[in-house]
């Protein structure tokens, strides 16, 4: 049973081979691609209902004083994480090469307003992240 399952596997791979072997090569961009980050996020114990507090005065608020188009939020009720937050990237993965986006830019400029200055601004964005246990990061292509 065990030979014919090797068989069987390797019968495959050489179709399967042979079949993309066959085909010309060619390099082949996407067509209007659309890029987003994405974070996943566990708060530590008792401190989600804190960090959505600041979600919702703050960075809710900064989103829209600079014109931003918010993140989607999704709350999962099941799973090693709490939240899931994507962000869309206009620029594509062109995104990747600033140190700070334009946007990003405005969006701390709203922040200190409404915090009442940089250094509260900075303050709230670091009270935040004392708030969570993990925080990682992917970046998707949407097809």
């Amino acid at each position: 049973m065990k030979t014919f399952k090797t068989t069987l596997a390797l019968l495959v791979f050489l179709i399967a081979g042979n079949l993309s072997f066959g085909q010309e090569m060619k390099a082949e961009k996407y067509e209007n691609p659309q890029w987003v980050s994405m974070a996943s996020i566990k708060f530590k114990p008792m401190k989600k209902d804190a960090a959505m507090e600041i979600i919702h005065n703050y960075f809710a608020k900064a989103d829209e004083d600079a014109g931003i188009k918010p993140p989607t939020a999704f709350h999962f009720v099941t799973g090693k994480y709490d939240m899931l937050v994507i962000w869309e990237m206009p620029e594509g993965i062109e995104t990747l090469n600033y140190k700070m986006t334009p946007e990003d830019v405005k969006w701390m400029s709203s922040m200190a307003k409404i915090a009442g200055g940089q250094d509260k601004a900075m303050a709230k964005l670091d009270e935040f992240m004392t708030y969570v246990e993990t925080w990682d990061n992917s970046i998707a292509r949407k097809e």
